[in-house]
Order: C-alpha cells, then sequence, then structure tokens
C-alpha cells in the first residue's frame, strides 16, 4: 500500500511537469495516472487446500469474503454473511416450540442450523474453522442441534466457499461443497495501521430482533512475538413479525418471547521462530444461550405454560505449525495441525398444566468432542514445459460423540424409554490425498485422489442395551473405505475468459446416530430402529462453467458461471418400513440406503468495482 501511494505522488509530479511542454503529453500522462487508481486485480489468498491464489485459475467455483466485508455488512451471524452468495442458503427455522412431544417440539430450536450448497445441507457439507471440522448436526425428538450455533463471525479474518463436490480434498462430509472459517491473526491487525499495537472497539444493533452488541479487539507484537485477543458479546430478543394476533394458543401470529445471549473470545499467540517458520497457539469458547416463552402453544387447561432453553458450548485448542520455503527443492509448503474440541448443546422444555399429564419436562443433552490432527505439503517442478504443483497430506481424527435425556416418566429406561436415542460411540477417520495441478502454458489439468477409512464403534451403555437388546436392536460396530478421484481441466483463454470441466466423487460416512439409534414410543405409535447394515453415501459429479475478469474504463467486471449435476447413490434418508401408526401396529422408522437421488442446477454472479469505491455484486 505504500508502495503504490509513492507511486501516485511521482505520478501526478510528473504530469505537471509534462503540461507545461506538451498537452498531448499530458494527456496521455492523464490515462497512465487513471489506470493507476483504477481497482487491482486482487491475488486472494486462501487456506482451502489445492487452491490457487489466483481464482481465475481455480477449476471449481470458490469465493471469499472478507473482514472488511464481514464488517460493512454488519453480519451478526453466517445467515447475514453468506446472503448474498449464490446457490448458497442458511436456513433457520422461526423458533416457535409447540410441545416436548410432536414436530413442534424443536421449531427454531436448532438456530442457524447449517449452510445449504447446491440443494444439499446438513452432514453434507464439510464446515472447517481454521482446518478443525465444526461438530456434526443433530436432530432427534426434542432436540435440534445445529452447526451455526457454534460460529461467530467477528473472529474470522474471512470465509471461504467451494462449490461443489470436495471429498477428494475433504474426505467424508464434503459431499457437496466446503465452508472453512479462517480466523483473524494479530498480523492481520497489526497491518491496519502498521503499529506494534493496535485497539478496537465496534459497537452494533439490529432493529430485526432488537439485539445489541460489542467487540473488543486488541493485538501487539514485534518480528518474533505477536499475541491477539478478540472478546464478542451479544444480547437479542426475538426477530420481529408482521403478526398482529398476541395472547396465547394457535392463534397468535406474534412472535413468541425470546431472549438471547451470545459470548465469545479469540486468544492467539504467533512465535516466529526465522523467516520460514511460525508457530501458533490458539484457544477459542463460544457461548450461546436462549430462553424462549411458547405462548402460541399454550391451550388451556390442557397446557397453560410451555418454558424452553437452549446452551450451546463449545472450546477449541489448536496448535499450528507453519512453514514456507520457495528454495527448498523437496517442499516449499508445510502446515501441521493439532487440535481438540470439546461440545455440547443442553435443551430443556418444561410444560405445565393439567395431571395426570402435566407438569412434565424434557432434558435432552448431546455431546461431540474431537481430537485430531493433519500434515498437508505442497511441491513444485517442473518436467519439460509441464509445470506441477502437488498438494498431499494425512489427516487423522478420533471422535467421541454421546446424548442423555431425562424427562418425566423416564426413570427406568426399559423398552417403552429413551434415555439415549444412540450409545457414546467413538468416531475414527484417517484419510490421505494427493492432487497434481499440472500447467502447460493456459492449460491447466489437475487430477486428484483421495482414501478414506472409518469406523464407529458404540461403548457399552446400559442405558442404552436396556432398551435396544430388550427389542432386539443391540448396538453395532460399523466401518468401511472408499476412494475419492477428481479430474478437471481449465484454460485460459485471456484473463477475461477462462473455461473449466470437472468431474469428482463424493463421500460420506454414516452417523453414529444413523446407524445406531433406537426409541420406543408405541403410546404414540411410533418407533425408531437401528441399521447395522447403512452404507456410505457416493456422488458422481459434473460441473462446466467459465469464468473471467475484465478491466475497464468504469472499473473492474468479475463474473462467474457455471453448471452442475450430481448423481447419488446410497443416500440416506429417515423413511417409515413398516406399521400403521396405531399403538398396536406402530409406525417404524429406520436411517435407509435409498437407491438413487439426484440434483442439477445452474448458477452465476457478476461483481463490477467501480473507480469510485462503489461496488456492485449480483448473482442468480
Amino acid at each position: 500500500m505504500k508502495l503504490c501511494k509513492k507511486k501516485l505522488v511521482l505520478a501526478t509530479a510528473v504530469v505537471l511537469q509534462q503540461w507545461a511542454m506538451s498537452p498531448a503529453i499530458a494527456q496521455q500522462t492523464t490515462q497512465q495516472l487513471a489506470a493507476l487508481n483504477r481497482p487491482l486485480d486482487e491475488i486472494t489468498v486462501t487456506a482451502t487446500r489445492g487452491v490457487d491464489s489466483d481464482l481465475n485459475r481455480v477449476a471449481a467455483t470458490v469465493s471469499v469474503i472478507t473482514a472488511e466485508e464481514l464488517e460493512q455488512q454488519n453480519a451478526k451471524d453466517i445467515k447475514d454473511a453468506l446472503r448474498y452468495e449464490p446457490g448458497v442458503e442458511v436456513r433457520r427455522s422461526v423458533y416457535r416450540v409447540g410441545g416436548v412431544t410432536g414436530a413442534s417440539a424443536t421449531m427454531g430450536r436448532g438456530g442457524n442450523e447449517g449452510i445449504n450448497i447446491r440443494g444439499l445441507e446438513g452432514n453434507r457439507v464439510m464446515l472447517l474453522e481454521d482446518g478443525v471440522a465444526l461438530p456434526r448436526a443433530f436432530s432427534q425428538g426434542t432436540l435440534s442441534a445445529g452447526r451455526g450455533a457454534y460460529t461467530d463471525t467477528d473472529l474470522y479474518q474471512r470465509i471461504e466457499i467451494l462449490r461443489g463436490p470436495a471429498s477428494s480434498m475433504y474426505g467424508s462430509d464434503g459431499l457437496t461443497g466446503v465452508v472453512n472459517f479462517v480466523t483473524k491473526d494479530p498480523q492481520d491487525l497489526l497491518n491496519v495501521f502498521g503499529k506494534s499495537s493496535y485497539f478496537a472497539l465496534r459497537p452494533s444493533y439490529d432493529s430485526s430482533d432488537s439485539s445489541y452488541g460489542a467487540t473488543g479487539t486488541m493485538a501487539f507484537g514485534n518480528d518474533r512475538v505477536q499475541g491477539m485477543l478478540v472478546l464478542n458479546a451479544r444480547h437479542g430478543n426475538e426477530t420481529e413479525t408482521n403478526g398482529s394476533v398476541g395472547g396465547t394458543g394457535a392463534a397468535r401470529t406474534k412472535a413468541d418471547p425470546l431472549t438471547y445471549n451470545n459470548r465469545s473470545a479469540l486468544g492467539k499467540l504467533v512465535f516466529k521462530i526465522d523467516p520460514r517458520n511460525v508457530l501458533k497457539l490458539s484457544f477459542e469458547t463460544v457461548e450461546n444461550r436462549l430462553r424462549g416463552d411458547s405462548l402460541s402453544a399454550v391451550a388451556a387447561p390442557t397446557i397453560t405454560g410451555y418454558r424452553s432453553t437452549s446452551d450451546v458450548k463449545s472450546n477449541k485448542l489448536q496448535l499450528q505449525f507453519e512453514h514456507d520455503d520457495t528454495d527448498n527443492p523437496v517442499f516449499q509448503k508445510l502446515r501441521a495441525n493439532l487440535y481438540y474440541r470439546d461440545s455440547k448443546t443442553n435443551q430443556y422444555s418444561f410444560e405445565n398444566g393439567a395431571a395426570p399429564t402435566r407438569p412434565r419436562f424434557r432434558d435432552i443433552t448431546y455431546q461431540d468432542d474431537i481430537l485430531g490432527g493433519g500434515v498437508l505439503a505442497e511441491s513444485g517442478f517442473n518436467t519439460g514445459i509441464v509445470r506441477h504443483k502437488l498438494t498431499y497430506g494425512v489427516d487423522l481424527s478420533v471422535a467421541k460423540l454421546q446424548m442423555a435425556a431425562s424427562g418425566t416418566g423416564w426413570t427406568t429406561c426399559t423398552g417403552t424409554q429413551y434415555c439415549e436415542y444412540f450409545p457414546k460411540t467413538e468416531y475414527s477417520v484417517f484419510g490421505a490425498y494427493l492432487q497434481d495441478d499440472m500447467r502447460i502454458g493456459a492449460l491447466s489439468i489437475v487430477p486428484g485422489l483421495r482414501y478414506d477409512a472409518y469406523k464407529i464403534k458404540p461403548e457399552a451403555s446400559a442405558k442404552y442395551d436396556a432398551q435396544a437388546v430388550a427389542n432386539g436392536q443391540p448396538a453395532s460396530t460399523s466401518k468401511d473405505s472408499a476412494f475419492s478421484p477428481r479430474l478437471a481441466f481449465i484454460y485460459e483463454v485471456a484473463p477475461a475468459f477462462a473455461p473449466y470441466i470437472q468431474y469428482a466423487r463424493g463421500f460420506r460416512s454414516p452417523s453414529p446416530h444413523e446407524v445406531n439409534s433406537y426409541f420406543n414410543n408405541a403410546s404414540q405409535g411410533y418407533s425408531q430402529i437401528a441399521n447395522p447394515n447403512l452404507k456410505p453415501e457416493t456422488s458422481n459429479s459434473y460441473e462446466i462453467g467459465f469464468r473471467g475478469k475484465l478491466p475497464t474504463s468504469a472499473g473492474l467486471f468479475s463474473y462467474s458461471t457455471a453448471a452442475y449435476a450430481g448423481e447419488y447413490r446410497n443416500f440416506i434418508d429417515s423413511v417409515s418400513v413398516a406399521g400403521a401408526g396405531t399403538v398396536l401396529n406402530p409406525t417404524i422408522f429406520q436411517y435407509v440406503n435409498a437407491a438413487k437421488a439426484s440434483i442439477h442446477g445452474f448458477e452465476g454472479r457478476l461483481d463490477w468495482r467501480m473507480e469510485n469505491g462503489i461496488s456492485l455484486k449480483t448473482g442468480f
């Protein structure tokens, strides 16, 4: 930035000298000066595996949202942050909980439940934070654990979105896309003013839910050691609606009263061992608390009151090592990552009313803890006229997933109650991947391959076994492996036109609760059974598109468009496999592999950055 300012001053001086000599020369120099002011083609630094810094040479649809854009949009959560991304959507249901049982028991409790990319969502989209997978989504009974509650946009330096299957680099869950949340570094903040310390306080307000909050940020450091601390808090209420009918009961159209409190903190220490090696130690905690009063669920005298709470907590400790050496003949880039994260969602419901069935309550907790690490390397070399960029590495993680439930009438946990929807489970994953970006002039050929192996191993559980064994559904171990290949071509005819085409195979292993889940609510006419023979999902996806960047006197135009199609096999879905929905013949639900599923679509976007600083974005 300083260099650009010096160039601007020098160019202005030349104009003044040459204006007296020749109007023609002065006019030419003025045009050169205008070119200096024109928006430049940005080089985007990404943490997404195998993605080049020049997004124009990537055979996939990739976009990056920076911290500056998040502030400009006043994005208080991921729904705000991603609202301008075509083909990407954050689903959030209105919080209108209607009882401790039935479909309405979870209405809106998942919050920002996750991210939908090209028609698929939930655990079919890989969500990462600094390379660490976010907890899996889980919904059963009165509990609905979304994935958006584990994020906080005030902590992020950028958000990277990769559309399309990414299993060849990321493995399971990368079936239809990857979103990588990259947290801030001390250097990002110190670079703002170019000083050895930084402090900022940013308050915010949103009238849609009368929420207010503030983010405090501080950083310090020198050429060897840097530190950073980000603190964020937000308090809000229910989202306003156009409803005019108040009171209680199903006729109420106004939003039910609700309060929420979100808090987060991110601390990071960076040790620059030498110009080539950096060590980062970070700690992050996120807490989201919600309290609701469901006036719309009141149906006196049977139900005279209904209150619900949701508490989401997550803590992450991470150690990262970065090595960059362009002169190294073996590898020029190395990243090593070791992490631990614990996360817990607790949801409580209390229903008051007429005896003998009320008052009653449900108290359910879902926990997802993970320990893992990985190593990634990049090697660049030439073979004749072909320039190679190899990206390769390994991932390994072991997660512990468990849930517990208690409530009125749940005392013995035998047969007719469900104190555990699935047993405590150890879920281990190993993956190894290799991709070669081969460039011959304007042509890029990108083959890639990943191998994944997973194992779902339930642990002994007296509560689960008391239910499941008595009904012929003991917990079982599930394991499998898969290869995920990818092949892509891109030809940069010119910076303004770069067509590409790619094929990729996707892969998703089943979740522990999809393999081993059991509960029996025969009195209400339904039950859930396990499926020890559940297979992983696979997909064959195809994408064709083109993109370009065109600098003009009116500004810089960037565009992209893509058509895609995906064919899925062994698609996992919960379906009714037997029963008539009566007490004597209850409906039985089970997660099964559907024969086929398909998705196809078309998307595009256009960004116009004008010379006067105004930007226009549009997409479809």
